[in-house]
């Protein structure tokens, strides 16, 4: 009996995360078949897990006739080629119902699709605004529809029946109890990997990714987990407009090199900021003109007009775009953590890359199934592994906005392919040999004598991955020596000791960081060449010939096996 093995809970869908895409995906359920019972899990509260209420609160859209135009230019210009067209097309085709039927969940958009701005001048998107309560509000009418909540209970572990889904297995944060979920169809929402540098997004530990590929899922594209934005070394925020204004110690704008690469300026996918000015901070870094300062004397972000209203910062938002909750949020982070860096005269603040991640390799298809029968991903877990956003981190292609219009989108498309799968099938079998080895593997740092704490190790792997040399702009010497060092502190996993049932959770949070660090430092050593956002400082070039290819990634025996798949670029409209 499995209730010998702790407290087991059984659902017809169960979804493993409350943040944006997990609570989309169980509203949608409920919505496709109201008798379906739906359990959602996480450690965090229904209403204020994940990332979504710690952004911007923006939403892009595609607006109706120009969804084949988006299509052509994220292809040709973002994704460099790499996208799956026809999921992309889905999507852009699908912007505007979606955000009709998230309106109809209880979320007010301050600025709706009537009122909505141009996001480009050239790429054909717009945004909406909504506040940053939007989730509060959708965990109050899942709560309507008869979704179940379990908050404060970490997954660690998917469980299977052969090569289909039975359902999941973690630990209870406040008892330490095991806890098992039986699901006929399991939706992983957990959000992607974010390596723990930057804190406004310390939330995304990738423990879904890591729980899929050591059940056999498939991934897909972990190289582009390199996103990086600029951040304010004393206060380790982002420097939000200090891309154009990032000075050397020589005074020098270092956007204006003599002697940078025009290779360089045709594979930095995207209009946002981060990878190129990171690779340009580097540079003269490398050369002898560090430290990089922000000028602010010459930032004029804050009190711009997305400043003011999109962002919020520095000051109160017009009235047509006052949102409380995020007023509050965004001023606190401006005033409380930006500002104590600028309490001397000196305008030059020292400010260096700070690597956000985004590494979002599961795989999934066109209606969010990935290789595991009954397994299903939405959100940032699989942005990358969709392959739709191409070449480029998620949420995709760094279009602002597309991060919260993405979550839902694919939410609501793995709902309906759980929620028929739900009907159709029966409870999978779950060994007892496998509760118990699952119990062993997730308790084995209790009863260890381990001298590494998790936050030592976690130090660990940020210290590989946070440098530019390694994760933003790569060679292969630099790729090979960045896995060894990653390689030598996985073998120190066994080290690691934990006292209580958080530091359990911390140790698996160091188990997923590690294994995706090692999908990405593989993943980027097999594609030889430039594209988007992956940088080689030693193949300058985008290579069509040989990489028009999605690097893949699977579990034989706790080995990582690449393969590469050809990207179908003839059945596509939009070609090289």
């Amino acid at each position: 009996m499995l209730e010998n093995y702790g407290k087991v809970l059984e659902a017809d869908v169960l979804v493993i995360g409350h943040g944006i895409a997990g609570l989309s995906a169980a509203i949608s359920v409920k919505e496709e078949n109201p008798d379906l019972k739906v359990i959602t899990v996480d450690k965090a509260f229904a209403g204020y897990a994940g990332k979504a209420n710690k952004g911007g609160g923006h939403v892009a859209f595609i607006p109706e006739g120009e969804e084949e135009k988006y299509v052509e230019y994220h292809s040709r210009n973002l994704g460099d080629y790499l996208n799956d067209q026809d999921m992309l097309r889905k999507y852009a085709n699908s912007t505007v119902k979606t955000i009709k039927r998230w309106e109809s969940w209880g979320v007010r958009f301050t600025v709706d699709m009537e009122h909505a701005q141009n996001a480009h001048p050239v790429i054909p998107w717009k945004m909406c605004i909504l506040d940053l309560d939007m989730m509060i509000h959708m965990a109050k009418h899942a709560r309507k529809l008869g979704v179940e909540s379990c908050s404060k209970i970490s997954v660690m572990e998917l469980l299977k029946d052969g090569n289909r889904i039975a359902g999941a297995a973690g630990i209870d944060l406040i008892s330490g109890e095991l806890m098992i979920f039986r699901a006929k169809s399991v939706i992983l929402a957990s959000g992607d990997q974010n390596f723990s540098v930057m804190n406004m997004w310390s939330s995304g530990k990738g423990d879904g990714i890591a729980a899929a590929y050591r059940a056999g899922a498939r991934m897909r594209n972990a190289e582009f987990g390199s996103f990086v934005n600029m951040m304010t070394l004393s206060s380790r925020t982002v420097a939000y407009g200090a891309e154009d204004v990032l000075v050397n110690a020589s005074g020098e704008l270092c956007t204006e090199r003599a002697d940078m690469d025009e290779s360089l300026k045709t594979v930095v996918g995207g209009v946002d900021l981060g990878g190129m000015q990171s690779v340009l901070m580097y540079m003269d870094v490398k050369a002898g003109k560090g430290p990089i300062y922000e000028d602010t004397s010459k930032n004029g972000f804050p009190g711009s007009f997305i400043g003011r209203n999109l962002c919020c910062y520095g000051g109160d938002a017009d009235p047509p775009f006052y949102r409380p909750v995020a007023q509050k949020f965004w001023n606190r982070l401006y005033y409380k953590n930006r500002l104590e860096s600028y309490r001397d005269d000196n305008p030059l603040k020292e400010t260096v890359p700070g690597l956000i991640g985004e590494c979002s390799p599961l795989y999934a298809d066109h209606e969010m199934a990935t290789s595991i029968e009954g397994l299903y991903a939405a959100g940032d877990i699989c942005a990358n592994g969709s392959s739709w956003s191409g070449a480029v981190p998620t949420p995709p292609g760094r279009n602002r906005g597309s991060g919260l219009m993405h979550a839902v989108f694919t939410a609501t498309v793995a709902a309906a392919s759980a929620s028929k799968y739900a009907e159709e099938s029966g409870f999978g079998i779950i060994e007892k040999d496998d509760i118990e080895h699952i119990r062993k593997t997730i308790f084995s740092s209790l009863e260890s004598k381990g001298d590494i704490s998790p936050s030592e190790y976690m130090m660990r792997i940020k210290e590989v991955m946070q440098p530019i040399e390694y994760s933003g702009y790569k060679s292969e010497d630099r790729l090979r020596e960045a896995l060894r060092k990653i390689l030598e502190i996985k073998e120190d996993i066994t080290r690691l000791r934990a006292a209580d049932p958080h530091e359990l959770n911390a140790v698996n949070e160091c188990r997923s960081t590690i294994l995706c660090s090692e999908m990405f430092f593989r993943a980027s050593i097999e594609r030889k060449e430039s594209r988007g956002w992956h940088l080689r400082e030693d193949y300058k070039e985008r290579d069509d010939k040989n990489y028009l290819k999605w690097i893949e990634i699977a579990n034989n025996n706790g080995n990582m096996v690449i393969s590469e798949i050809p990207v179908p670029i003839e059945s596509y409209t939009y070609r090289p």
